[in-house]
């Protein structure tokens, strides 16, 4: 009891975990379900839920169960399921293609005299980022394209065309201040930047003017009520903003210290295809291409494309995949999600995606009763899943052509990801790839551990209404790790 209780004083003081309590010589002597029983009775643990599972995939040999049959919130575990699915319904190498074309050519004096007609199918790496495949935005190098053709002006229109996908303003089954927050991205055929655009806010010149505000990128096309008021230097600032579904309208309110530093609003977009036509037509602008018309959205195939001037391609599905699960990535997870609606179910949305994620687990060996799925990449706290269902999966990957491919696309411990600076001791480093979540009261790991003997363990960790620290929980959650690796090893 002496080591539990320096443990807990080192979690408790927020400190750097010094006393490890798998390298006692107590817990080294005591079988792996007595040290999870001593690890989950800690008295800042009492009353949460815990759903444990480590299974040896090569030995098929069970090595530590708590209660793997319970069903808990995922969080952003939640996205294992979107993209082990996406991997085996489209695999690793596809592309989300985006096809630019015109009923007519570039003339002489290099005038597109017809409209400029984007076709998308659900590429959403067009973001102001570099992407690492091209080294410069990807509307840049788009852009680009179209300038190697002689284009100058466009005499039309941007007409952007969504094919079957259906756009979604968040999810209904998020809480409703997620809905106001750039982590839960609306979706659509197309997007920008995640579909989120930044609101500068600033005190006004004189007490009792209403704040400066600055939409950046200045072509995001929000309309904004804004009544906060600048206030004499030395008083609070305070603000409160609204965001209506399905409508890019903000509703500002509050008041503003004149002098304070200026604070930023992280706005989810609501129209996504005309915020990526928005973007494209600013791109083209910088490239000195005049567009004379405007940007329009059409939520339809393109029957009569004309003539295809530049055919863009994401990058493969694999990297995609990799983006979402180290960076832990909702934008991208829903995107995914509502493509394979659209490959899948021909129609791209939510809904047509999470058929095709359902049926993969059916076909994965997971019985209904374990999974209960509402989003791609686990915003939703009617997400229900089981610590015996997470392993299954992992396992069936382990048999798939896509296995090297899935497992990649982890965070390796210590090393990058959101595991970047967790368990690198203890010869750990590298050793763990896994992919976490978190939300208020729910955190969760599951993953693999290589062993020395080329064995590779599949294991799943969750742990849902705990009243300590996140950072309390993860250090018990490492330790759980660390007393199977060297048990196994």
């Amino acid at each position: 009891m002496r080591n539990i209780s320096l443990y807990r004083r080192a979690v408790f003081t927020g400190a750097l975990l010094v006393v490890c309590l798998l390298a006692t010589p107590v817990l080294r002597a005591t079988p792996l379900s007595n040290t999870l029983d001593s690890l989950l009775a800690l008295d800042p643990l009492k009353g949460a839920s815990w759903s444990v599972l480590f299974v040896d995939v090569e030995a098929k040999q069970e090595l530590l169960n708590h209660d793997a049959d319970r069903l808990l919130i995922p969080a952003s575990v939640t996205k294992l399921w979107t993209t082990s699915a996406a991997l085996d319904a489209l695999g690793a190498d596809e592309k989300f293609e985006t096809v630019v074309s015109s009923k007519s050519g570039v003339d002489s004096q290099g005038t597109l005299p017809s409209d400029l007609i984007v076709s998308c199918s659900g590429d959403a790496i067009f973001e102001q980022k570099n992407r690492r495949d091209l080294g410069a935005p990807a509307l840049d190098k788009l852009a680009d394209q179209l300038q190697s053709l002689g284009l100058k002006r466009i005499a039309g229109s941007i007409v952007i065309h969504t094919g079957n996908y259906r756009r979604s303003c968040g999810n209904g089954v998020w809480e409703m201040g997620d809905l106001r927050e750039g982590f839960a991205p609306s979706v659509d055929a197309a997007g920008y930047n995640s579909n989120v655009c930044h609101v500068k806010i600033e005190s006004g010149p004189s007490v009792g003017d209403p704040a400066v505000l600055t939409i950046e990128p200045s072509f995001a096309n929000i309309a904004i009520c804004n009544t906060i008021v600048t206030t004499p230097g030395g008083q609070d600032s305070w603000v409160e903003f609204n965001v209506t579904p399905c409508r890019d309208e903000l509703e500002l309110s509050g008041s503003f210290s004149k002098g304070d530093r200026p604070q930023y609003l992280w706005f989810p977009i609501q129209n996504p295809a005309a915020y990526f036509g928005n973007a494209l037509r600013d791109a083209l602008s910088r490239k000195g291409i005049d567009c004379a018309g405007h940007v329009e959205v059409k939520r339809q195939t393109c029957a009569d494309p004309g003539q295809v001037l530049v055919r863009w391609t994401s990058p493969p599905l694999a990297e995609i995949v990799s983006t979402i699960n180290k960076d832990s990535d909702n934008y991208l997870a829903e995107y995914l999600l509502a493509a394979l609606g659209s490959r899948k179910r021909a129609e791209g949305s939510a809904e047509a995606g999470l058929q095709v994620v359902t049926s993969f687990a059916r076909a994965s060996g997971i019985p209904r009763e374990q999974l209960t799925l509402q989003d791609g990449c686990g915003l939703s706290r009617q997400n229900l899943v089981s610590a015996k269902a997470l392993v299954t999966l992992l396992i069936k990957m382990t048999t798939t052509v896509n296995a090297a491919a899935f497992e990649s696309s982890l965070s390796q411990s210590g090393l990058d990801g959101t595991l970047n600076g967790r368990l690198s001791d203890e010869g750990l480093q590298g050793r763990v790839r896994a992919k976490t979540g978190t939300m208020t009261h729910v955190s969760a790991l599951a993953g693999y551990i290589g062993l020395d003997n080329g064995h590779k363990l599949a294991f799943a960790i969750m742990c849902n209404n705990f009243r300590c620290s996140r950072h309390y929980v993860r250090t018990v959650q490492d330790n759980i790790i660390r007393a199977v690796y060297h048990a196994a090893n």
